[in-house]
């Protein structure tokens, strides 16, 4: 592998790859190695975790195929981000869940902003920080985004921040949320989740999108509640290949902006800790393997994903304007967040990660 300046050792960058013709940025420490895409959303399809070899990204069966080169037999009435989804990470902007028509902008399955190229600059290339800045326009809509990665000396942490700046002249709604799928060897049935004080919002059962259970608050408490089957389900723990079932999804609503996912045999883990205001909600999306024997997983399938999010809705960007938790951003408004993504090595459940990424 090779590196700017011939280092390697500490922090690295190195933007010269290229994967499928798409660019790729890779950064890394003494702890992490992050790839990126910088031509596909820069999605994060590699956050490999280097003492234990272990990286905590899912990657699809399909995996990566760049959008120029690869052309689908027939168009989806929801777009194209199935077709290119090779797992991990993705930015999801401005639509997220099923496609919708606002205003007269058509967005297909979470929005554009993961199918489209980024443009970069290195900001820091040091033994002891690295930090690179990505930018984009969206195409339908009028967003602007900065989005800034770093890593820092000895430290097991992706720093996060990002600008979104509307650069119209209208108001505009919109639904932003950060998209990592877990899976791979570290998903196993030693894995935990653990959350601060939580509300559940609803559970849907995603094979029929149009089909849902809705929870009452009173009687639901994390981890144990009934999933849309109607069954006891304990959220707390990994799916597991089972040949009934499906692919099921929760909405929560946290009272703190972390999560820990802890694998307790490799004593090793993955959790967020980010700005609460602009992601008030986690999606956890479970993949039961066999259950999902629909496309297209087809039963081969085993991961899950908690993704944080600014809006509650099963139905879109439509759905969250109906029910008030869509994002509004006035004519040439900014919104600035930050958050961090932190590797781990633990044997036991997490009380919380506080605002510096310490794991307790």
């Amino acid at each position: 592998m090779l590196y700017h300046h011939f280092r390697n050792y500490g922090c690295r960058i190195n933007t010269n790859y290229f994967f499928k013709d798409l660019r790729v940025a890779v950064l890394e420490n003494e702890f992490l190695r992050v790839s990126i895409l910088i031509d596909k959303g820069t999605d994060i399809f590699e956050f490999l975790y280097k003492p234990k070899d272990i990286d905590f990204m899912w990657l699809s069966p399909w995996g990566i195929n760049s959008p120029s080169k690869f052309i689908s037999s027939i168009p989806s009435k929801e777009g194209n981000f199935m077709d290119f989804y090779e797992g991990g990470w993705q930015e999801i902007l401005p639509n997220s869940g099923r496609g919708s028509n606002y205003r007269g902008a058509e967005e297909g399955l979470h929005g554009e902003l993961s199918l489209i190229p980024w443009d970069f600059q290195v900001l820091e290339d040091k033994p002891d920080i690295v930090q690179i800045k990505f930018m984009v326009r969206t195409y339908r809509t009028p967003f602007y985004l900065e989005k800034i990665l770093t890593l820092k000396k000895d430290d097991p942490k992706l720093y996060i921040e990002e600008k979104l700046k509307n650069e119209g002249y209208a108001d505009i709604q919109l639904m932003w949320t950060h998209h990592p799928t877990i899976g791979g060897i570290f998903l196993d049935d030693s894995l935990i989740i653990d959350l601060p004080d939580t509300e559940i919002e609803y559970v849907r059962n995603s094979e029929n999108q149009d089909k849902y259970s809705e929870i009452k608050k009173d009687f639901t408490k994390w981890p144990i509640f009934k999933g849309y089957n109607g069954e006891d389900i304990d959220f707390s723990k990994s799916p597991t290949i089972v040949k009934k079932g499906s692919m099921e999804e929760i909405c929560i609503k946290p009272k703190e902006g972390w999560y820990a996912i802890t694998n307790i045999e490799k004593e090793v883990g993955f959790g967020m800790n980010w700005n609460l205001p602009t992601f008030p909600f986690i999606w956890l999306w479970r993949m039961y393997g066999e259950g999902a024997d629909y496309a297209p997983w087809w039963g081969r399938v085993c991961c899950m994903a908690l993704e944080l999010c600014s809006s509650f809705s099963s139905a879109g960007l439509e759905g969250a304007i109906k029910n008030n938790t869509a994002i509004r951003i006035k004519p040439q408004q900014e919104i600035n967040t930050s958050f961090m993504a932190i590797a781990y090595e633990r044997n036991s459940e997490v009380t919380k990660i506080d605002n510096y990424g310490k794991v307790i």
